[in-house]
């Protein structure tokens, strides 16, 4: 084994600390196609969904929105033995849970009636709206996509969520009080869509997440290197200067320097030192040349259609 410390094996990533500062939910009719990707164009800007889709409008921001999952598994014991020896899960439920504020609207009004949308509407004469809410439940299913957003809209990143499908499980109770709006907080259970062929899926997405691309772990086509700083640089020679090389990939995100090696070309054998992880800094020899940076791609990736970058260094 090689020597190493602790923070270097934690690996610490504060960029991929993700908080969703902005959020909304949006409910189509059940049966309607949610998108299954393509939530962004190659820019990360945020495309348009489908007209069936309807924002619940503004939403608590003291309990947000709230996804939970109870899963209930079947452990079998036996004799002599401390621990189970088998372990099924036999139920795995998610529910989305949130209080729309817009109570007034005719979306909100049946999921927190239950009343069909169509009992909702006003008197030509004077406006007002009556409707009775149903004595015999009737469940309505719904298709739902969550989107949140972290960072703001020059470079967010969105979290988003697909539930195809979806029925009000539990109702919170009006409450009305002087200090607060007239509200029902909701929950929703998520089901297995037959022609989605899930109950739950999830996206990351936006110019903000392209940045985090690279950190997150998940193995990509890199088909593009930027070094930076870009064009040629020179370094003084026998100074105590460094040069950080960064290398990114086609969407601005930072390569690892463990998939990277720096290699010296001519010109640069006795004018340089180069660190494992990019850092350039002179000797008390002038020269000049190019620094080669070659990627390699992790087990698992796909193979990278853009291995090789060069950076420029002067000595003088």
């Amino acid at each position: 084994m090689t020597a190493t410390t602790l923070t270097a094996l934690k690996a610490a990533q504060r960029s991929l600390l993700l908080k969703p500062l902005d959020a909304a939910v949006f409910l189509a009719p059940y049966g309607t196609q949610a998108p299954l990707g393509g939530f962004t164009d190659a820019a990360g800007n945020l495309q348009a969904l489908p007209a069936a889709f309807q924002s619940i409008g503004l939403i608590d921001k003291k309990t947000g929105i709230a996804f939970s999952r109870g899963i209930t598994a079947a452990p079998i014991e036996s004799y002599g033995e401390l621990q189970a020896v088998r372990n099924d899960i036999t139920s795995d439920i998610t529910t989305l849970e949130f209080e729309p504020q817009q109570n007034a609207t005719a979306l909100n009004l049946q999921l927190t009636t239950s009343a069909a949308l169509s009992a909702m509407t006003p008197s030509s004469t004077n406006g007002e709206v009556w409707f009775a809410q149903p004595s015999a439940e009737n469940i309505t299913y719904y298709s739902a996509i969550v989107i949140g957003k972290d960072g703001n809209d020059a470079l967010p990143t969105y979290v988003i969520k697909v539930l195809p499908k979806v029925a009000v499980s539990k109702f919170g109770g009006e409450q009305w009080v002087p200090t607060g709006v007239l509200s029902n907080k909701l929950t929703m259970v998520a089901f297995k869509d037959d022609v989605a062929g899930f109950a739950v899926a999830h996206s990351y997405a936006g110019a903000g997440w392209q940045k985090l691309v690279a950190a997150s772990g998940m193995p990509y086509l890199v088909s593009a290197l930027n070094v930076a700083p870009a064009g040629a640089q020179t370094l003084t020679m026998g100074s105590n200067q460094a040069l950080q090389l960064v290398v990114t990939d086609q969407f601005g995100g930072v390569i690892a320097p463990n998939m990277l090696t720096f290699t010296k070309g001519t010109g640069l054998t006795t004018s340089v030192n180069i660190s494992s992880t990019g850092v350039v800094t002179p000797t008390s020899t002038t020269g000049s040349g190019v620094i080669d940076i070659s990627f390699t791609a992790p087990a698992g990736w796909p193979a990278s259609t853009a291995t090789t970058a060069t950076g420029t260094i002067s000595v003088a």
